[in-house]
């Protein structure tokens, strides 16, 4: 389901856009495959599989602004501002289940307690700002400033079923510590980061034919970033993922995804 209200504003200078939108997934489904270490309840001495996680009946909502504008100034020269604010969500705790060549039966965890955890997949909130020049010799060049936030390490849904509480033979793991339990399973939230882009091109008419290029150039500064990542789901309990984190370098600790300044040019003839 899916609401959006959109007001636009135009003048001849200027355009205007601002639009709200609440949209939600019901009933969703989502599949893994990962080794997993510290699962109880494989009804054998074994506590390590290759699984495929199946997590049942997901509930997402997506909550937020988009606002952009665009002024032109001069007949060269054009301003643009943009700006989103969103909040996505986990709204319910779905149920989780595993199956694997490794055991016999389905291995069902029940609920995994993920209401009101951020969903993964980029930053929620954006900003940019940035103008524009195109002269009439047929060249043009724009840039533009872009601020980043609230961002999210994708969270394993496994830790956060009830095999994390207990040890291998279905009892509670001694020595669980609530207040270590909530530090190791609080959500990570990335650094903010800012961005510079550019691009530009021209192109020319010659005997006929139009001739020109283009180049873009993506995070000038080469700003070192985490764009997103996720925690592994090897360590499947309290002890294990505890056991890991308490290394000075944890073995099976999260994987982010970064990047640095990237270049694109582009060269071509139009018939």
């Amino acid at each position: 389901m899916e609401s959006r209200i959109i007001l636009w504003y135009r003048s001849s200078k200027i355009k205007a856009r601002l639009s709200a939108y609440y949209t939600q997934i019901k009933d969703a489904t989502e599949i893994s495959f990962y080794y997993a270490d510290g699962l109880s309840g494989l009804g054998r001495n074994s506590t390590t599989a290759f699984v495929q996680e199946v997590l049942s009946g997901i509930d997402k909502q997506h909550l937020g602004l988009e606002m952009g504008v665009e002024a032109q100034l001069t007949s060269a020269i054009k301003l643009k501002a943009a700006a989103a604010l969103g909040q996505f969500v986990y709204s319910n705790n779905p149920e989780l289940y595993l199956t694997s060549d490794d055991f016999n039966d389905m291995v069902d965890y029940g609920t995994s307690y993920l209401k009101n955890y951020r969903i993964a997949g980029g930053p929620q909130r954006a900003a940019q700002i940035g103008f524009e020049y195109r002269d009439p010799d047929y060249w043009w060049f724009g840039t533009t400033i872009n601020f980043f936030s609230q961002a999210f390490l994708d969270v394993s849904p496994l830790t956060r079923t009830a095999n994390f509480l207990n040890d291998s033979d279905g009892l509670p793991i001694l020595n669980y510590d609530e207040n270590v339990a909530e530090k190791l399973l609080k959500q990570e939230q990335f650094k903010d980061y800012m961005l510079v882009n550019a691009i530009g091109g021209k192109s020319c008419l010659v005997k006929g034919k139009f001739i020109g290029f283009f180049v873009s150039l993506n995070n000038i500064f080469d700003k070192l970033y985490k764009t997103g990542g996720f925690e592994q789901s090897r360590n499947a309990n309290y002890r294990t993922l505890k056991q890991d984190r308490d290394r000075e370098n944890p073995i099976f600790g999260p994987k982010y995804y970064g990047t640095g300044a990237s270049y694109f040019a582009m060269i071509y003839v139009r018939f």
